[in-house]
């Protein structure tokens, strides 16, 4: 029988089967694909073909899925775990993240989006009113109410 310890994680991952671009820094491995098994505000644990060393610098880049325009997460930080299955298997890998940032295709210039390459914390509310605004789950201001927050 096996015994089942509780949950110590400090967030709630999410299960998040989808393919990703792993590059790992410090040595010369070119950029490979990747396929990211779940993610938190932490890190994120994935399956490559190629063995990082633990301490190894690592990039994983991602589109999240579910909308017309992705959005794309480019999260940095070192490996702090491998796991082997076999020869020829994909290896585990688990990162913790230093960084991350998440950033939007531009529909035009003209059409007032946010810069490509914005990370979230600098966005101004009229950005996210915009983006919520598209999926039509938030009204436009009402006029009366000023910039009140």
């Amino acid at each position: 029988m096996r015994c089942v310890l509780p949950e110590q994680r400090r967030y709630f991952r999410v299960h998040l089967p989808i393919r990703a671009t792993a590059v790992f820094r410090d040595v010369g491995i070119e950029p490979q694909t990747a396929f990211l098994r779940d993610v938190n505000m932490l890190g994120a644990f994935f399956y490559c073909r190629c063995r990082p060393n633990l301490g190894q610098n690592a990039r994983l880049e991602f589109a999240l899925p579910g909308q017309d325009d992705q959005f794309k997460a480019i999260c940095e930080g070192r490996v702090v775990r491998v796991e082997e299955f076999g020869p020829e298997r994909a290896i585990g890998v688990a990162i913790e993240f230093a960084s991350y940032n998440l950033t939007q295709p531009p529909k035009s210039k003209e059409a007032g989006e946010h810069p490509q390459s914005s990370a979230f914390i600098g966005w101004t509310v009229e950005m996210v009113e915009r983006m919520f605004e598209k999926l039509g789950q938030l009204t436009p201001r009402n006029p009366e109410c000023g910039n009140a927050a």
